[in-house]
């Protein structure tokens, strides 16, 4: 990461405003390397933004777990028409102030507040997967719009070197040394050049756009092959630090964690609730004269104990439901290992692929220009036709194009094993 991005970073995670909104609204104008794309679309994602209220929304259910074992106060004022001995209207009112504290839930309070507090973490590490996602998103964006931007270049090279190769092709036809046939191939090769530029074009445009929609600005002059990042050596080393890293399998393991609580508070449904209650009120009657005729203050203490010998069986039901559910979560931790190492594999093989495909593709670059340069000399002279100035052309594009791309590859790739083995975060 770039100095500048670096600080830029710093800036942002202190809260300033080093990078304003009104900097989202339009392309910037200087160059940008892949950090710079990475800190813009870091700041900039509604899914984020949407995971980050959903940590906040799991804080919360924390809060109200905790609330179970702190005590209620609840004020009451009844306001009554009645009729007494001697048939005469009164109109009792009764003020009350009534204190509850929960003394023993059978461990359904504590269990709530053990999973809730444990469905923050969680949600912490669903934060950081998709703060992870985010980020490869916008390199994958960045390199995209980098491989087309190649890929354009190299069709407008390839549409000069054709349009030279059709001018002299109709000069050489004019002196008869090539036929309308030669002329013709060369003409045909330059409209299916120009053809496969305006594709190239159009597959730019859309790679601008999922740029914007990934990292919310339109893609200026972006740096080309950044310096890869530092990988574990070994494939097994790289699945050992996913295994314990990776944010999405740490989810569904809490997730797994929580439920366990989940179970254990089900099962204190069943046991004896123990409440104590305090209550104070005051009764004041009055007839319909509006004169008192009744005036008095009370007071109780006590202890309220409830046996839940019956529910329907709702409540054998809900320790059935929760027991499926730990059942769940053990099968996704499962699952999410399985995937973590697959992800590793994939990613560490399209890696090999890459670089194996870079290395190829350099020499076969030279050796098609190479060979490009010799034909081209050879049909001067008549020993080459100029549909074979055509095929080598041909060549040097088709092993331009595939080197470009194996570099995005090879970036992409490494990046991806990043984010496979749970590293790819903002520090």
């Amino acid at each position: 990461m770039t100095k500048t991005a670096r600080a830029t970073l710093l800036a942002m995670l202190l809260g300033t405003t080093a990078v304003g909104g009104a900097g989202l609204a339009a392309a910037p104008a200087a160059a940008q390397s892949l950090a710079d794309t990475m800190v813009t679309a870091y700041r900039s994602s509604p899914d984020l933004a949407a995971a980050r209220a959903g940590v906040k929304v799991s804080g919360e259910q924390a809060v109200q777990a905790r609330a179970g074992n702190r005590p209620t106060v609840q004020g009451t004022i009844d306001f009554d028409l009645e009729y007494d001995d001697f048939n005469e209207v009164i109109f009792p009112n009764t003020l009350a102030l009534t204190i509850t504290q929960t003394l023993y839930s059978g461990g359904q309070v504590e269990n709530a507040i053990e999973a809730a507090e444990t469905r923050i973490t969680a949600e912490e590490a669903r934060l950081r997967a998709t703060e992870q996602q985010v980020l490869l998103d916008a390199i994958t964006a960045h390199e995209d719009v980098v491989r087309d931007q190649g890929f354009v270049r190299l069709g407008i090279k390839n549409v000069r070197v054709l349009s030279e190769q059709l001018r002299a092709a109709r000069e050489r036809f004019e002196v008869g040394e090539v036929t309308r046939t030669d002329v013709e191939q060369a003409r045909a090769a330059l409209a299916g050049a120009r053809s496969s530029l305006a594709a190239s074009r159009g597959s730019l445009a859309a790679s601008r756009e999922n740029y914007l929609r990934t990292v919310g600005v339109l893609p200026g002059d972006l740096q080309r092959r950044p310096p890869l990042p530092e990988l574990p050596a070994t494939i097994e080393e790289a699945v050992a630090i996913a295994l314990t890293r990776e944010p999405t399998l740490q989810s569904v393991r809490l997730e797994r964690e929580a439920s366990g609580s989940d179970v254990r508070s089900a099962i204190g449904a069943l046991l004896p609730q123990v409440s104590l209650q305090a209550q104070l009120s005051r009764v004041d009657t009055l007839n319909d004269r509006g004169r008192s005729v009744v005036d008095s203050d009370g007071g109780s203490i006590g202890l309220n104990i409830t046996l839940p010998f019956y529910t329907g069986g709702a409540n054998f039901s809900n320790i059935r439901e929760s027991q499926a559910l730990v059942e769940q979560a053990a099968a996704n931790v499962t699952s999410a290992e399985r995937a973590v190492v697959e992800g590793v594999g994939i990613a560490y093989a399209s890696l090999e692929v890459a670089k194996a495909s870079i290395s190829a593709g350099l020499l076969e670059v030279e050796a098609a220009q190479l060979a490009f340069d010799g034909v081209s000399e050879e049909a001067k002279v008549g020993a080459r036709t100029t549909l074979d100035v055509l095929d080598a052309e041909a060549e040097v594009l088709e092993a331009e194009s595939d080197l470009v791309e194996a570099r995005r590859d090879e970036t992409v790739a490494a990046y991806t094993i990043l984010a496979a083995i749970g590293l790819l975060t903002v520090e």
